[in-house]
């Protein structure tokens, strides 16, 4: 099986998308564990910043899944097809 230029692009395009998904998902639950105090709470310094941080989170979270999934099927695709 011979892979073309156009196949490699899509391989090596899905493969940086889970790679960067990854690492998005890295930095959030980094943030989180880095905010935790020695009772396992978070800290914050007001309840705005509470709303606004875990808002953009969980944001970037879904979004991060959704560049994995692409990167996956973007992987896959030129097996499959």
């Amino acid at each position: 099986m011979k892979i073309i230029d156009s196949e490699f692009t899509v391989i090596t395009i899905g493969i940086f998308f889970v790679i960067l998904g990854f690492l998005i998902r890295y930095k959030i639950n980094k943030r989180r564990f880095n905010r935790r105090g020695s009772g396992g709470l978070q800290h914050f310094k007001n309840y705005q910043q509470v709303w606004l941080i875990t808002l953009i989170e969980r944001i970037l979270m879904v979004l991060s899944f959704i560049i994995i999934v692409t990167g996956l099927i973007f992987s896959v695709a030129v097996v499959i097809f």
